[in-house]
């Protein structure tokens, strides 16, 4: 890589940002084109643990995210009606979670990359791989030829679409809503987790708005943004939940989806984040293995000799982490979203009564890990 490498990150998401802030770091900077013209206020809430907060502060991103975010003091699990499973204390000399809508981290990782960067309101209708670049149409007439081409556009990504054939999209009978209002209800200073029948509310309170996920099984598709559903669903789960609802915020709703490739690169096009492998989002690793991601292909493209040596030695690395994770989030969904009542009372005395909830959170944050 070097300074007259011409790279092209399809996707402004959080790993095309990262990408490009690395890359601009290293004296490559990117084109970043983004196909919608003004960048989005609505997403998910999310949980960012180490290794996603180590890339914000790599990038020097960390305290622009940590001023939108929360620190959460502990990590509890409750079920249905509110009844306390499990609480893991966080340490607390040390930032090892961060609990900050989507559009707030997005905010924060745009710091990083330089604004003649970006390129909004366009994306790839045709990608051309040749023996030497590849070659790129735009919805907009316009060409170039670029090095490299890196799709960082996300579950329903054109370049995945475009350039790769062995790949599957998975749909979910789950649906997820996210509300992020001005809100004075006290859910306490806790991330916290709780169950419903075949249901998952993520709540926590971040500065004086209340973040509130809520993923639920349904037998059919909603008309978005469904908020009957939503009510329904939690007034079934009941703690704090129905409280929350009591805004005319717009919720914002999407269906649960994931993604495997058998390849994340082609010849000069590789693919990173959800493009590459979205996972189910009860692992509350998504961003972070985006985020990764990044970093990783930065390492490769700054150290290997080629861009296809690049892609390969990025591919091997992240592989197995990625593949753990997802094989986890598909158990973690299997066990979460039960709805049989008799199912639901053994998942919760299990969780109530032995380390297992310990054991995922050591997992993420290592030692200093406290259940009470």
């Amino acid at each position: 890589m070097s300074a007259d490498t011409d790279v092209l990150v399809v996707g402004g998401g959080l790993a095309g940002l990262a990408l490009g802030g690395y890359l601009a770091r290293q004296g490559t900077p990117p084109t970043i084109v983004e196909q919608v013209p003004d960048w989005r206020e609505s997403g998910y809430g999310i949980g960012l643990w180490e290794g996603g907060l180590d890339v914000l502060a790599d990038l020097d991103c960390l305290d622009a995210a940590g001023d939108r975010a929360a620190d959460p003091e502990a990590f509890a699990v409750r079920g249905e009606g509110g009844r306390l499973l499990a609480r893991a204390s966080l340490p607390a000399d040390e930032t090892s979670l961060l609990v900050v809508h989507r559009a707030d981290l997005h905010a924060a990782l745009r710091g990083a990359v330089p604004d003649d960067c970006l390129r909004m309101g366009t994306e790839p209708t045709r990608i051309e791989q040749r023996r030497d670049d590849v070659r790129v149409t735009f919805d907009d007439g316009s060409t170039g030829t670029f090095d490299l081409v890196v799709g960082a556009d996300g579950v329903h990504s054109t370049v995945r679409e475009r350039c790769f054939d062995d790949w599957t999209r998975r749909e979910y009978d789950t649906y997820v809503w996210s509300l992020w209002p001005r809100q004075d209800v006290d859910v306490g200073a806790d991330m916290v987790s709780v169950w419903g029948p075949g249901s998952e509310g993520f709540v926590a309170r971040v500065g004086d708005r209340v973040g509130f996920n809520l993923a639920a099984r349904l037998d059919s598709p909603p008309a978005p943004p469904a908020r009957d559903a939503l009510r329904d669903a939690a007034d079934a789960v009941g703690w704090k939940l129905p409280d929350l609802l009591e805004t005319d915020d717009e919720p914002f709703f999407d269906r649960v989806r994931d993604v495997s490739c058998e390849r994340w690169h082609r010849d000069r096009v590789a693919l990173v984040g959800d493009a590459a492998h979205a996972v189910h989002p009860i692992s509350g690793m998504g961003a972070s293995l985006a985020l990764q991601d990044a970093r990783v292909l930065a390492q490769e493209l700054a150290t290997a000799g080629r861009v296809e040596t690049a892609l390969a030695r990025y591919e091997r690395r992240r592989r197995p982490e990625v593949r753990r994770v997802t094989r986890s989030a598909r158990i973690e969904a299997a066990v979460t979203f039960v709805e049989s009542p008799r199912l639901r009372g053994v998942r919760d005395w299990v969780v109530e009564h032995t380390p297992l909830f310990e054991l995922f959170v050591e997992s993420q944050v290592g030692d200093g890990v406290g259940v009470f």
